[in-house]
């Protein structure tokens, strides 16, 4: 048994506003080995690191990020939503973020809306392919990622896929489970097949990471990473 690659959902959003610089900070200072954040395109073609296509519940803000201007949603305060020991916190352009992890942190990129090729190559402009992959729920985008940019890793979902087999079929590198779907004999099939295994969870029920660590889990995507961390060592040390 081995220490799982821990992957901060948004940045430590637990502790600070998710997907900014000082949700990254948090991630690193806790010890996260990759940060997960999701990227929109501004009206002016500007990358940027946002969960949601509109800036209102992260900001103070209003409207889509992709009816505003690079000018208008550098302007925004996102940080204030969380705590007012946040206030002033900006909305990360993609380039400004990925500067910010690079030889930190690894980078897990979910394209919410933006052109996969430009963010492979702002991370192999930083020398960052290395320690980054991507995934998005438009399948459009899968297919452009697949297509144009096949040297950055990419991921699928088992909800997505069905089975081990089509995510070996597609090319992927990484494969995602989630509470439902994971069982400790596809988690092996996956291994064996060359897959690297990788949970997501939102929740903070430990039997929940106990089973993900039994079945072998290699990356957990997750909210509560002290929690996890602190189940995982009791458990590890329950082997020794």
């Amino acid at each position: 048994m081995k220490k799982a690659v821990l992957i901060c959902h948004r940045g430590l959003s637990r502790k600070a506003p998710e997907n900014t610089l000082a949700a990254l900070e948090a991630a690193i200072a806790a010890g996260a080995d990759v940060v997960e954040f999701d990227i929109h395109t501004s009206c002016d073609g500007v990358l940027y690191v946002i969960h949601d296509e509109t800036v209102d519940r992260t900001s103070n803000g209003h409207g889509r990020v992709a009816d505003m201007t690079s000018a208008e949603l550098d302007r925004l305060d996102a940080g204030s939503w969380f705590s007012p020991a946040f206030a002033g916190e900006r909305l990360p352009r993609l380039s400004v973020f990925l500067d910010a992890c690079k030889g930190r942190i690894g980078t897990y990129a979910e394209i919410k809306a933006a052109d996969p090729a430009r963010v492979r190559d702002m991370l192999a402009a930083r020398g960052m392919l290395g320690r980054a992959w991507s995934f998005s729920f438009d399948q459009d985008i899968r297919a452009q990622m697949r297509a144009r940019v096949p040297d950055l890793r990419r991921m699928v979902l088992f909800q997505h896929m069905g089975s081990v087999e089509r995510a070996v079929a597609a090319e992927a590198h990484i494969l995602e489970f989630h509470e439902g779907n994971m069982t400790p004999e596809r988690v092996a099939r996956a291994r064996e097949a060359g897959l690297v295994t990788q949970m997501f969870y939102a929740g903070a029920e430990e039997d929940v990471f106990e089973r993900a660590i039994r079945c072998g889990i290699e990356q957990m995507n997750i909210d509560e990473a002290e929690l996890f961390r602190a189940v995982e060592a009791r458990m590890l040390a329950e082997t020794i």
